[in-house]
């Protein structure tokens, strides 16, 4: 479903990251609305038209596609978008990252690839950013249930990093020891340290973590990028926030730190509550739920998490309904198309 812009009112009152400008956020913004469109049309065309495109055109268009996905992430974040329909878009998101997968592929194990090597994800170059941003926000919009769709596009033709496989380690079994190295060796290596910790001791460590995270990140593309206009979508540590998530840390002591995206670690905490609560069953690997007054993620046949349930046909882009749930906000489960 399509984003709304924020006009530059409302993005003066709300934006996240201070240097932020509103023509680069704008700029950012249309740019990747219209690759997502423009891309998804193309794809979309009848197979023998696609059969007469090169692959390596599908793979690059598709490749933009996944990469902007994480680039918008970022950028709608630090503008000051209302979490809610990030979160109902993340399926879709999830789904570009696939496109682009199945089409990499193909080009990589053809004739005219013999001499590529790397990966759909370079993990050891800067394609790692795109990785980790959308492995953080998998689970910090609550939808970790979906990450294992991820792992065999990261695993493609890559050395396993350590801080990714800890991020992934609840959807992503028989993998084995896990790395104690991380690819891109700064900022992350330090964040090994932070999971291994005893828990008491962890707050502590991840403030000094966020307290040095801007200059540890001085080889990363993302340093110094608001010098390069339209390149900034912000300075924040994702990989921060989804550890903090995950291992449950106690945020007081640095909920203020600069680089610390707590509104997306406050989301993450109450989808807990919002989308598996007490007396529904757990969420499964892949399922999709939505809750009442979200927008549906995916057009099909959705059933309540009741007592009584129903089930319910919803667009996407539509308004899930409330049916005044036994267990609160009525929760639906997606069950078919």
């Amino acid at each position: 479903m399509k984003m709304e812009k924020l006009d530059a009112i409302n993005f003066g009152q709300s934006k996240r990251e201070k240097l932020l400008d509103y023509k680069v956020y704008s700029y950012n913004f249309d740019d990747n609305i219209e690759t997502f469109e423009m891309v998804s049309e193309d794809i979309s065309q009848p197979s023998e038209v696609l059969s007469s495109i090169p692959i390596s055109n599908l793979m690059e268009a598709t490749r933009e596609r996944a990469w902007q996905v994480a680039d918008h992430l970022q950028n709608c974040y630090s503008a000051g978008h209302d979490l809610s329909p990030l979160r109902a878009n993340f399926p879709s998101y999830v789904e570009y990252w696939e496109d682009y997968a199945k089409y990499s592929e193909q080009f990589k194990n053809s004739p005219d690839a013999a001499y590529v090597t790397v990966g759909h994800v370079a993990l050891a170059g800067d394609d790692y950013h795109y990785a980790l941003v959308m492995v953080s926000f998998g689970i910090l919009l609550g939808w970790q249930s979906l990450l294992h769709r991820l792992v065999p596009i990261l695993d493609f033709r890559n050395d396993r990093d350590g801080l990714l496989e800890h991020l992934i380690d609840e959807v992503a079994d028989n993998r084995g020891p896990k790395p104690d190295e991380c690819l891109r060796h700064l900022p992350y290596f330090k964040t090994l340290k932070i999971i291994k910790a005893d828990p008491k001791n962890r707050p502590a460590m991840m403030a000094e973590y966020l307290e040095d995270w801007y200059l540890a990140s001085r080889r990363e593309p993302y340093f110094d990028s608001h010098k390069r206009k339209t390149s900034f979508k912000g300075y924040w540590s994702w990989e921060a926030a989804a550890i903090t998530v995950l291992l449950d840390i106690d945020d007081s002591i640095f909920r203020e730190a600069q680089f610390y995206p707590r509104d997306l670690v406050d989301f993450a905490r109450q989808a807990v509550k919002d989308y598996a609560p007490i007396g529904t069953p757990p969420i499964k690997l892949g399922e999709l739920r939505s809750k009442a007054g979200d927008q549906c993620p995916k057009a099909g046949q959705w059933q309540s998490l009741d007592v009584s349930s129903q089930i319910k046909y919803f667009e996407l882009g539509q308004l899930m309904e409330n049916l005044d749930s036994a267990y609160g906000l009525t929760v639906w489960k997606f069950v078919e198309q």
